[in-house]
């Protein structure tokens, strides 16, 4: 895969159409498990909305502007520190542990329910730190292992923009009819009765893990395609403008919420701020699948990051509370569209990998991204102008700096793939058939020869017996039958490939 990808074709079958429908409708009545998974998000989008609003009300509204930086800096230091916890140990336990997806999301549930019980009467207290930080990382454990079950759940692959579509419009929903209520709570009952709404919400999610199916876990590819997945130009290229967009919404979040609180406005106003966000992220799960229908997935990361930017730009000219919640909605609109072609990009990129180290390591960038963006924000202090001056040309020197990439791929595709990429594959080919992998080394041989005539090399009749015998050992695991696609494949891309 190169990082330039061609929009999804329309079905031209009817019965391809008629296939999409059936799922669409199974995924509404419920099938494969989603209907577990479903509300089970929908609770932990309330239950984080209601964390969310216990700590902010406990660490910016009740403390003055000076004193609610360090305690915002430290709470950032303590948003970090998760990951540190979560890539080695939560990673191997989902991909490993038979049910893991499962035991997982019920130990996130959970904890998190009987730590913000715990933590409600400690936010005064030397215990409000190391009590968040748990409950963040059990935030972060779920977040991992639900990316990595939506792909067992859903075998389709051209869905997967659907599914996580739609589990992220529920989630968002749930945030945003919760978001006014905890504000209710917040101003009536304290950051200390938030908390114990939001240790309901956790409880009532760990019943509805329990009725989720406990998944197989997915068989060991070898460690050679699983890195080969991973670090593909692909990835590295999603990853890089998913951060970008994850940078920017941190620091937003922070600026706009210091250069309000400067002015004296209410609560309301962070609220409808936070609506705003929400908001912009339901319309995004509907625009995600189609924009997905016209553009490359790579094209709608771009996207996400450029409409921001410009509308930042915007809201510098003149900044005052309803700008500000139009950038809020576009950053919420651009974040979760993003996320949807991010998410799709690894789940079918990396089919092989083992999903919870996999997304365990990728999270970890992307929330480095999010805090370095936070900090930024906090420690720089910006006039409000100056910071979204700042924010919107960042961006759209990112969204400048992908173009240009797709651009340089396209113009030197045809010099470097014939050389590299088939030949790159069939060595790992080799190196997984000589490993006792009969099913992965076909599936790579075969897409040596489809990058080679991607390159330029014909589509003759070599290449359809290769594909045809390729889909029967991935059907039917075989040796022998492995190591003739291996031979096949080497032949034709060394036939046509440049000295």
């Amino acid at each position: 895969m190169t990082v330039t990808d061609s929009p999804r074709q329309p079905e031209g079958s009817s019965e391809s159409a008629a296939r999409g429908k059936r799922f669409q409708w199974k995924m509404v009545l419920g099938d494969e498990g989603a209907r577990f998974l479903l509300p089970t998000h929908m609770l932990h989008s309330t239950g984080e909305t209601l964390f969310g609003l216990s700590l902010v009300g406990s660490l910016f509204f009740n403390v003055s502007l000076d004193a609610a930086r360090p305690r915002i800096l430290l709470y950032l230091a303590v948003t970090m520190a998760p990951f540190a916890v979560l890539a080695p140990l939560i990673g191997p336990i989902v991909d490993r542990v038979r049910g893991g997806h499962r035991a997982v999301l019920l130990l996130a549930h959970g904890g998190r329910a009987a730590l913000a019980l715990v933590l409600a009467t400690q936010l005064k207290g030397l215990l409000l730190y190391p009590l968040a930080f748990l409950v963040l990382v059990l935030a972060k454990v779920y977040s991992v292992s639900r990316n990595a079950l939506v792909p067992v759940l859903v075998k389709e692959r051209d869905h997967l923009v659907l599914v996580n579509s739609r589990l992220a419009r529920a989630g968002t929903t749930a945030g945003a009819i919760t978001a006014p209520i905890g504000l209710l709570i917040l101003e009536y009952g304290g950051a200390e009765s938030v908390l114990r709404a939001g240790a309901i919400a956790y409880a009532v999610g760990a019943m509805w893990v329990m009725r989720i199916p406990a998944p197989q876990p997915d068989p060991d590819a070898s460690a050679l395609v699983e890195e080969t997945e991973l670090s593909g130009p692909g990835i590295r290229f999603a990853t890089e403008g998913m951060a970008g967009v994850r940078a920017a919404i941190g620091f937003v979040v922070f600026h706009i919420g210091f250069v309000l609180k400067s002015t004296g406005v209410s609560a309301w106003a962070f609220g409808g701020l936070a609506v705003a966000n929400g908001l912009g992220s339901f319309v995004g799960t509907f625009v995600a699948p189609w924009l997905r229908r016209v553009v490359a997935v790579q094209r709608m990361l771009t996207l996400s990051i450029a409409v921001p930017g410009v509308f930042a730009l915007i809201a510098a000219l003149r900044f005052h509370l309803i700008t500000a919640v139009l950038l809020a909605f576009t950053l919420g609109l651009g974040g979760s569209v993003a996320r949807r072609a991010f998410d799709e990009v690894v789940q079918t990129e990396a089919p092989h990998a083992r999903r919870g180290r996999a997304y365990a390591r990728l999270e970890t960038g992307l929330e480095l991204a999010w805090v370095t963006g936070a900090i930024a924000a906090v420690v720089a202090r910006a006039v409000d102008w100056v910071g979204l001056v700042a924010l919107g040309l960042g961006m759209l020197a990112l969204a400048a700096h992908r173009v240009w990439r797709v651009w340089l791929a396209v113009r030197i595709e045809g010099e470097i793939v014939p050389a590299t990429l088939p030949l790159r594959l069939l060595v790992t080919a080799e190196g997984v058939a000589a490993q006792g992998d009969p099913h992965q080394a076909a599936l790579l041989a075969a897409t040596a020869v489809d990058a080679a005539v991607l390159a330029g090399a014909p589509r003759d009749s070599t290449v359809a017996s290769i594909r045809e015998l390729a889909l029967e050992v991935a059907g039917h695991p075989d040796a022998e039958s492995a190591i003739e696609v291996v031979r096949r494949a080497h032949e034709y891309v060394t036939e046509h490939t440049p000295a």
